[in-house]
Parts: structure tokens; C-alpha cells; sequence
């Protein structure tokens, strides 16, 4: 968009920087429509609202019941916040906690199974 700025046409700027001309024109329109070109946010559907609560209240309950079963986390959860959920979703839920500390992870940033080892690459 310096190039722009400095003078350049949209049509030089996008032969200069191998895009298209188009692409130009949406970097331009969304500078002026936001004041600056960062990516948007795009979220689809409705808040998450359930998953927030689930992944709030999660901590509490395996400090206390860590070698709860699925469905037993989810019975807990319907009684104390008046929402049922599936046991994939608490299942989700528990593995999208971040690590405690010193826990190692995967290359991919994933907790490590407990007995498994961390994959060496050749």
C-alpha cells in the first residue's frame, strides 16, 4: 500500500507485487473501511458461551475429581450450571485446558499421553 501511497497506480502496484488488481482494491477498501490492513476476525454462528463456562468451571472440578469419568463431569456440570453437554464436548473441553506446568508437549503443541513417548525425527 506504500507503493500506492508514494504514487504508484493500483493497476503498477499490482504488477510490481505479482497480485491481482483486484486485491488491491480490497487491501485499499479495507484500509479505509478500518484504518489499517490486519486481518479480521471472522466468526461464523453463534458465541461459544457454553464452551467459555465449561472450560471456567473445568479446573475446579479436576482438583477435585481428576479421575472422574466423562459422564461423571458431565453429570456435575448439569447439576452445578443448569447446562447438559455431551461427553464430546467435555471430552474437547478437558483437552483444550493448557498444560500444567512442566508438562511436556507434542510438536503440534498437544498434551502428551501419559506412557507414550515424544516421536523422534530421523
Amino acid at each position: 500500500m506504500a507503493a500506492v501511497d508514494a504514487g504508484m497506480s493500483q493497476s503498477q502496484a499490482a504488477a510490481r507485487y505479482e497480485v491481482s488488481l483486484r486485491t488491491v482494491e480490497r487491501y485499499l477498501a479495507r484500509r479505509r473501511a478500518t484504518g489499517g490492513l490486519a486481518a479480521t476476525e471472522q466468526r461464523h454462528g453463534p458465541e461459544p458461551t457454553v464452551r467459555r463456562r465449561l472450560q471456567a468451571w473445568l479446573p475446579d472440578r479436576l482438583a477435585v475429581a481428576a479421575d472422574g469419568t466423562l459422564a461423571e463431569h458431565v453429570a456435575a456440570f448439569a447439576a452445578e450450571q443448569g447446562v447438559v453437554v455431551s461427553l464430546a464436548s467435555m471430552s474437547r473441553a478437558i483437552a483444550g485446558l493448557p498444560p500444567e506446568p512442566g508438562e511436556q508437549l507434542t510438536a503440534g503443541g498437544r498434551r502428551r499421553r501419559a506412557g507414550r513417548p515424544l516421536k523422534q525425527k530421523a
